[in-house]
């Protein structure tokens, strides 16, 4: 199943279709995003399986925006692919760095990222693998991790770098500015996905990778990531974990890069889709 935001309803994409869901359930599954994967994820899943669905729309006629507009909660994991350990000069952790981001900084997958006055001038892209939890629950075993997640989608944690490493270090408020978390354009159900810990992670700036790497690099997986958190805090439906970034970030570049008015971000996982966000000023 591709779960999908579509002109702000609920909606399935089957190839080039959009299906909404409110009205394929008859009511049964919200038309809110939100409402639809913390309460009715199970139910979209069996109805995207069933395979009888009528009344679709081209996908090139809908607005598609975040698939989980108001995530509860916004993990981040740094320092997670190895290379980008290397690259931070940081060396690689023995236990995941755990972060949030406001859930006010969600944004679509093609929206603009709007570089913020004040704080325009060293702005990253960061291309990331993100889940969405399902069933959740506290202190989650390892081997009963993938029962409690609903699915995977495409993310970019954008970070203000100087807000981010003031004083002792401010990552939540450094990556927490509106628009600082384009996600989508779907998640994508575990059943689609053949095998998450080889997924390929590029970043496109302006037409020129940047980024470009397997999720095999991760130092600690999607299961370890879900019974780490879940081993102090209860996971709840909806919650949303980005997983960490490749090498390649702006920051780890001579010289160093940063956003610009005008840049163009295209970031893809494959297997799940892909993202394009237009760097503008704050008006």
């Amino acid at each position: 199943m591709r779960f999908v935001n579509a002109d702000g309803r609920s909606g399935l994409l089957v190839a080039d279709q959009v299906f909404d869901l409110a009205e394929a359930s008859g009511g049964a599954i919200s038309a809110d995003p939100t409402e639809a994967v913390f309460a009715n994820w199970d139910a979209a899943l069996r109805l995207s399986q069933d395979g009888a669905l009528s009344g679709g729309r081209p996908v090139d006629n809908v607005q598609l925006g975040p698939p989980i507009p108001r995530p509860r909660a916004i993990f981040g994991i740094g320092l997670n692919f190895r290379k980008h350990a290397e690259e931070s000069g940081m060396g690689v952790p023995d236990v995941p760095p755990v972060f949030t981001k406001f859930p006010t900084s969600i944004c679509g997958p093609f929206d603009d990222i709007v570089l913020p006055a004040g704080h325009a001038e060293t702005v990253d892209w960061e291309a990331e693998l993100a889940f969405v939890v399902g069933s959740g629950g506290k202190k989650i075993s390892r081997e009963a991790a993938w029962d409690s997640i609903a699915g995977l989608t495409v993310a970019q944690d954008i970070s203000e770098r100087t807000l981010q490493m003031a004083g002792a270090r401010q990552f939540s408020m450094g990556k927490s500015f509106d628009t600082f978390c384009p996600i989508g354009p779907a998640i994508v159900s575990l059943d689609e996905i053949t095998d998450p810990s080889d997924l390929r992670i590029t970043c496109k700036l302006n037409g020129k990778v940047v980024q470009d790497e397997s999720t095999s690099d991760m130092v600690f997986d999607i299961p370890e990531l879900v019974a780490f958190l879940s081993s102090v805090l209860p996971l709840r439906p909806g919650d949303l974990c980005l997983t960490g970034t490749p090498s390649g970030v702006g920051m780890g570049m001579n010289p160093k890069v940063y956003l610009r008015d005008g840049d163009v971000i295209d970031t893809e996982i494959a297997g799940i889709g892909g993202m394009r966000n237009r760097c503008v000023p704050e008006a």
